[in-house]
Formats: C-alpha cells, structure tokens, sequence
C-alpha cells in the first residue's frame, strides 16, 4: 500500500522535474543560438532572404532540427506537469479521503 510520505516524495520529485523543463525550454526560447536563431530563420526564410537554394536548404534543415527540439522540450515540460497533477490529486485523495481519515465538515 503506497503512503503518504511516498506520495508526497513522487509529488515533490515529479514537481522538480516539471520545474527543470520549463526551464529548459524557456533557455531554449530565449537562447541566441536556439529559439531566437529558430525565430530569425523563420522570418530571413519567409523574407526569402537567402543567397541561393543551397542556403536556403540549409536553413530549412536549421529550421527542422529546432523546431524538433522545441517540440520535444515542449512534450518533456508536457509530461512533467501531467506527472504533477496526477501526484497531487493522489495525495489530495489520499488525505482527503483515504480509509481511516475523518473528514470535517
């Protein structure tokens, strides 16, 4: 039978977890040579500001692998808060309700 100390310390890990992800995509989102490089050739692609097709296909590629690991941070961040969730409305449950508790009106 899982415990309250053992929720709470899945609650705290899980929250620890949710917090370093959010972390890493806002570096990511902020970072020069990331989510603002995504952002630039973006704008430089749509502008079509690129030499020649070589370039261009280059910053395409550029493009793609960003945008790939901006989706993943996103999913990992995702994750983590559903993990969050899920823990606390077991512990909520576990001292709300549990067998043996008492509720007071």
């Amino acid at each position: 039978m899982t415990t309250k100390e053992e929720i709470k310390e899945q609650l705290d890990k899980a929250e620890k977890e949710y917090q370093e992800a959010k972390k890493k995509l806002e570096k990511f989102e902020e970072g020069e040579d990331d989510g603002k490089l995504l952002k630039k050739l973006r704008v430089k692609l749509f502008n079509e500001e690129y030499r020649n097709e070589e370039q261009k296909k280059g910053w395409e590629e550029m493009v793609g692998k960003l945008e790939e690991e901006k989706k993943k941070l996103e999913e990992s961040k995702e994750r983590w808060e559903k993990q969050v969730e899920q823990w606390g409305e077991a512990l909520r449950k576990f001292v709300g309700g549990g067998e043996g508790n008492e509720q007071i009106a």
